[in-house]
Formats: C-alpha cells, sequence, structure tokens
C-alpha cells in the first residue's frame, strides 16, 4: 500500500468510521461510487479485517476478496465464518520463508472448507463455449469454479501476485459479460437505500421531543425487567 500511495495514477485516501462500528465507514459506498465516475477503473476498498462485522463490505464491491494469514484454519470455526461464506476469492499471504509449509497447510485447509460452500450455478457467469473444465448446467455452459478459489501468495517476494491478478480479471470478464455485475448492483444499491433509510428514521427519532420525553420511564422498565426490548420498541413508536 505504501508504494501504491506514491503512484502517479493512484488515489489513496483513508475512509473516517464517522462513529461506524467495524471496519466499513458509513460513507465507504458513496466514496467507492464517487471514484468510479471520476474515471477510475479500479477500486481497492481495504478494511481492518476482525471478522464479522466485514460481511456487509460484500454489498459494496463487485469482488469480495479476503486476504488471510497462515495459520488461521481454526478461524474457519470462529469469526471469520461469516465473511469466509460471502468472499468471491480467498487468499493466504506470506507464503514465503518459515511460513511457507504453514500457509501452504492453511490455503489447503481453507480449500476443503469451501468445497462445502457452494456457490449458485453462474455466481461467476457464463461463456459461450465449453472449454476450461467448464460444466453444462440447463443447457448453459458454466465457467465458474464450484467453489471460491484459494490461492497463496507472498507479498514479500511476489509470488503468486500474477496468478491472483489473472483470477481479478477473469472474475471481472465473467461477470460483466454475463450481466451478473448488473444484477449484483442493482441488489447493493437497494440494500443501501433501505439502510439509508432506517438510518434516518433512527435519528430521526431520537431527536423527537415525544420519543425522548418517554425514552427514559421506558429504558428504566427495561431496567428493572418489566418490559422486554421488542415491546419497549413499541412502546416508543406508538
Amino acid at each position: 500500500m505504501s508504494n501504491l500511495s506514491h503512484h502517479p495514477r493512484a488515489y489513496v485516501r483513508p475512509s473516517p468510521s464517522s462513529g461506524t462500528l467495524g471496519g466499513l465507514g458509513s460513507y465507504t459506498h458513496d466514496a467507492v461510487s464517487l471514484c468510479e465516475m471520476a474515471g477510475y477503473d479500479l477500486t481497492i476498498v481495504e478494511t481492518v479485517g476482525v471478522g464479522q462485522s466485514e460481511v456487509e463490505l460484500a454489498e459494496c464491491v463487485d469482488m469480495f476478496l479476503l486476504l488471510l494469514a497462515p495459520g488461521g484454519g481454526d478461524e474457519l470455526q470462529g469469526s471469520k465464518k461469516g465473511i469466509v461464506e460471502v468472499a468471491d476469492v480467498l487468499v493466504v499471504n506470506k507464503a514465503d520463508g518459515e511460513y511457507e509449509k504453514v500457509a501452504k497447510r492453511t490455503a489447503s485447509e481453507y480449500k476443503k472448507a469451501m468445497g462445502l460452500l457452494r456457490k449458485p450455478v453462474g455466481w461467476w457467469g457464463k461463456k459461450s463455449s465449453e472449454s476450461d473444465g467448464c460444466s453444462k448446467e440447463n443447457g448453459a455452459i458454466d465457467c465458474a469454479p464450484a467453489a471460491p478459489p484459494v490461492l497463496l501468495i507472498s507479498a514479500k517476494t511476489g509470488f503468486g501476485l500474477e496468478e491472483l491478478w489473472q483470477t481479478i480479471s477473469k472474475y471481472r470478464e465473467f461477470t460483466n459479460s454475463s450481466g451478473n455485475v448488473i444484477e449484483k448492483r442493482k441488489k447493493q444499491n437497494r440494500y443501501w437505500m433501505w439502510k439509508y433509510l432506517r438510518e434516518r428514521v433512527l435519528e430521526t427519532a431520537k431527536k423527537n421531543p415525544r420519543v425522548k420525553s418517554r425514552a427514559d420511564d421506558i429504558e428504566k422498565c427495561l431496567d428493572e425487567g418489566l418490559m422486554a426490548p421488542r415491546v419497549a420498541a413499541g412502546e416508543l413508536w406508538k
């Protein structure tokens, strides 16, 4: 990232959380859309990568790439489970030196796990010719892998970076040619519309004098166990 920040054709900017929990800032989706409108062909969104809270990033990008550290196989049953399920490509870094064997073992574990996380047919898009291991499904040629690819790379030596870029380019080609990316973005836009509406309604409700005047009494009932949270929310909304 430090090298990229000095590239004359790259624009790197942090996205403040503005009080939002997790690794995705409240205006990240807007910033990504703005960069695309400004003519940038490729936009990379890097999050803190803490696990479940990063799942929302899938609603912000065309391709969800999960970068993993060696020796993280236990995370398959832990904090990474949710984010692994939405990833389009998994990449194990540090495949060099003393970590090489551990990285290979980690990649192997994730490949086995990915075999159980089958994606829908056509999730990468469809090609017009049956080649490169493509399978015929309901009369259509599906060239997508059955599960998210798991790749090995080394940011230090550059190992695997060419294969990674080829995978990214292939994914982009397939999703663009099939129209999958258009449908994905339609769903994403609807997701953000409803999310922004929920935030606006909540913000408006908290500023409402009637709600503020009743909130203290209702919260007291909650503290004393006299009212369930769902019922309390209903009372505030009346």
